[in-house]
């Protein structure tokens, strides 16, 4: 886990929360404006392009068009989020048990919780992608929350420590 990957689990977090205490109408606006982002992200691919690769600009516009499908229609899109969230869960779950495993292996004595923390988000996906549909926003807040404070602990606990190398 790279430190970039902290402020992506900050913002599954802050999603988590409002996705638990706001779940009326939070969703549609959420994905509202994530879908400006892609398009923007779209559009600042496109314009790249036209500088430096040409073969970009396909992506460019497919990922504006992606965002705008974000924008046109956030009630369809909330439906799909609950079975694509939990397999990004299921794959960085798995992804992460195969280090805990090296973990295991080697001299580190610090593999029992990211163990557990992985096979509790591995739970959290399968339950996801099983019955999206029953997820309530409110549970998939809940996931949420759960998802990126375990990543965030992981984080911390995987982190390599600094040796003090002497000449």
């Amino acid at each position: 886990m790279k430190k970039y990957d902290l402020i992506a689990s900050a913002g599954l977090f802050t999603l988590g929360i409002i996705l638990l205490f706001i779940p009326g109408g939070s969703i549609t606006i959420i994905l509202r404006i994530v879908g400006i982002l892609i398009a923007l992200f779209g559009g600042y691919i496109i314009y790249n392009s036209t500088k430096t690769n040409k073969n970009e600009m396909v992506y460019g516009i497919l990922i504006a068009l992606l965002g705008i499908v974000f924008i046109a229609s956030p009630e369809t899109i909330a439906g799909i989020v609950p079975f694509i969230l939990g397999t990004i869960m299921i794959i960085n779950s798995i992804a992460k048990l195969q280090f805990v495993s090296a973990m295991m292996c080697g001299n580190n004595k610090d593999w029992l919780v990211p163990m557990i923390a992985n096979v509790v988000m591995l739970i959290l996906g399968i339950v996801l992608v099983i019955n999206p549909f029953s997820g309530a926003k409110a549970i998939i807040g809940i996931f949420l929350i759960v998802f990126s404070s375990l990543d965030v602990l992981e984080f911390y606990m995987t982190k390599p420590k600094k040796v003090k190398v002497i000449k």
